[in-house]
C-alpha cells in the first residue's frame, strides 16, 4: 500500500515543499502520495498578492551569513539551512523550470513577467505533473499521532492519514492551536514589518513624498533603541518605505510592549545639510528662499520645511540668520516626531513569533517532540525584513523537510 505525505498549508512553504517531496519520492523509487491540504478555495494566496502582484521572490544576496543577517528571528539557525539551499538555488530552481529571475537596484528578485501569476502556474503544472493531490477547503481541526501515523481530522465523516506531516499554515492562529496541542511551544507574536502612524506639520499634503537615502533611528518607550538605512515614504497615515519596515521588524516585540509608542529620528538626506545649505546660500543670495530648495527634496517639502522653522518664504537666501539655518539643518539631519501607532498590510502581513526554534531539528525541519512532524515557513519563529526574504525561509526550510519525508516514509 501507498505510503501517504501530509502538508498542511497551501502557502509557498506546503506548495514548495509538496512538490520537492514528490520529486524526491520518484527519484527514490518509493511508493508514497504528496497531499496538500488547504483550509480555503485558493492555494499561494500570499504568493499571489507579495510585491504588488509581481511576487519578489527572494534576494540576490548569495552569501549565506550575509543573507542571514536580515532575519531579526532566525538569524542563527538558518546558517545552516542555507547551506543545503540558499537564494542561489532558489534561482537555479526556477531557471530550471523556464522561469528566469531578475535583481532590481534593491537587491530583490522578481520574475520577469513582473507577475506573480508566472510562479503560481509554474507551481501548478509541477503539482500536476508529480501528481500532488491538492484538497481545498479542508481545514484540519485536529492531529492525532498514533503509533504508525497522524490521524487528521478535517470535516469529512473518516480522518485522514500521514506517515509524514508537515504544518506550513503562516502566520494564522488556527496553525499556532494545531502546533500547541502537538505538543509545541508558541513564542510571544507581534506584528512585523508595519508601518508607522505619525503626525506632524511637516508631513501635511505630501503623501507620496520618498527618500531614496535615509537614515531613521527608534527609541521605544521602554528605552530600546533601533536604527536603519535606507528609502522612506511619506504616506496619509504617517511614514513607510524600506528603512520604516525594517525597522519594525527589528523592534517588533519592543513596539508592542510599549503599545506602539516611540520617538523616532530621521536624517533625511543623509548628507551633512550645513554645507548644502551654506552653498546655496552663498550661490542663490538674491532667490527668495522657497524658490531656491536642496535639489535632493521635493519643493513641497520644502516649503513644509519652511514653515515648519517659521522662516517666511518671502524672504531671500541672504536674509537667513544663523538661529534660522540651524534650524533647517537640524530638521533636515536630525527632524524628531512621535510614533504613536501601527499600520499593516492587510493581506501581506509578516508576523514575529511561532513555534519555537529550540524544539526544531533546522538539518531536516523535524520537530523534537514528536517524531514524523515536521515544520516549514512562518509558522516558525523566524521572520525576515522585507525583500524578498520570508519567501526564502519557506523555499529553504520546505525544501529541507521535503528531502526528510520522502527519505523517512
Amino acid at each position: 500500500m501507498d505510503k501517504k505525505i501530509g502538508i498542511i498549508g497551501g502557502g509557498a512553504a506546503g506548495f514548495f515543499c509538496a512538490l520537492q517531496t514528490a520529486k524526491e519520492i520518484k527519484r527514490l523509487n518509493k511508493k508514497a502520495k504528496v497531499f496538500i491540504l488547504e483550509q480555503g478555495g485558493q492555494v499561494l494566496k500570499k504568493v499571489r498578492i507579495s510585491g504588488g502582484g509581481r511576487c519578489n521572490v527572494t534576494h540576490n544576496i548569495f552569501d549565506t551569513k550575509q543573507f542571514s543577517l536580515n532575519y531579526p528571528r532566525g538569524q542563527r539557525e538558518l546558517l545552516s539551512p542555507f547551506q543545503s539551499f540558499q537564494a542561489e538555488d532558489t534561482v537555479k530552481w526556477f531557471k530550471t523550470h523556464g522561469i528566469k529571475l531578475v535583481a532590481e537596484g534593491d537587491g530583490r528578485m522578481f520574475p520577469t513577467t513582473n507577475q506573480s501569476e508566472t510562479i503560481i502556474r509554474c507551481f501548478v503544472e509541477q503539482a500536476e505533473k508529480l501528481k500532488v493531490n491538492i484538497l481545498k477547503n479542508h481545514k484540519v481541526t485536529t492531529v492525532i499521532q498514533k503509533e504508525t501515523h497522524f490521524s487528521v481530522q478535517t470535516g469529512l465523516p473518516s480522518p485522514l492519514e500521514f506517515n509524514q506531516l508537515l504544518i506550513c499554515t503562516g502566520s494564522s492562529l488556527h496553525g499556532y492551536q494545531l502546533a500547541s496541542q502537538l505538543g509545541h511551544t508558541i513564542t510571544e507574536r507581534a506584528p512585523s514589518l508595519f508601518s508607522f502612524k505619525c503626525k506632524h506639520p511637516l508631513f501635511k499634503d505630501l503623501s507620496g513624498t520618498s527618500f531614496q537615502n535615509t537614515e531613521v533611528k527608534l527609541v521605544t518607550d521602554s528605552g530600546k533603541k533601533f536604527k536603519q538605512e535606507g528609502p522612506l515614504l511619506i504616506t496619509h497615515w504617517g511614514l513607510s518605505g524600506p528603512a520604516i519596515l525594517k525597522l519594525s521588524a527589528w523592534a517588533a516585540r519592543e513596539m508592542k510592549a510599549s503599545d506602539y509608542k516611540a520617538k523616532l529620528n530621521i536624517n533625511w538626506l543623509q548628507l551633512e545639510a550645513k554645507t548644502i545649505l551654506n552653498e546655496l546660500k552663498a550661490s542663490q543670495a538674491k532667490s527668495h528662499i522657497v524658490n531656491a530648495a536642496p535639489n535632493m527634496v521635493t519643493k513641497r517639502f520644502w516649503q513644509n520645511l519652511l514653515s515648519v522653522c517659521k522662516i517666511s518664504s518671502d524672504n531671500k537666501w541672504a536674509d537667513i540668520n544663523k538661529k534660522q539655518m540651524n534650524a533647517l539643518v537640524e530638521n533636515l539631519n536630525f527632524f524628531s516626531c512621535n510614533v504613536n501607532g501601527q499600520n499593516r498590510f492587510k493581506d501581506e502581513f509578516v508576523e514575529c513569533g511561532g513555534v519555537s526554534l529550540k524544539e526544531i531539528n533546522f538539518k531536516t525541519m523535524e520537530s523534537k517532540v514528536k517524531n514524523g512532524l515536521h515544520f516549514a515557513g512562518e509558522i516558525l519563529d523566524i521572520d525576515g525584513v522585507t525583500g524578498g526574504f520570508n519567501f526564502q525561509n519557506a523555499w529553504t526550510t520546505g525544501w529541507l523537510a521535503a528531502n526528510h519525508m520522502a527519505e523517512s516514509v
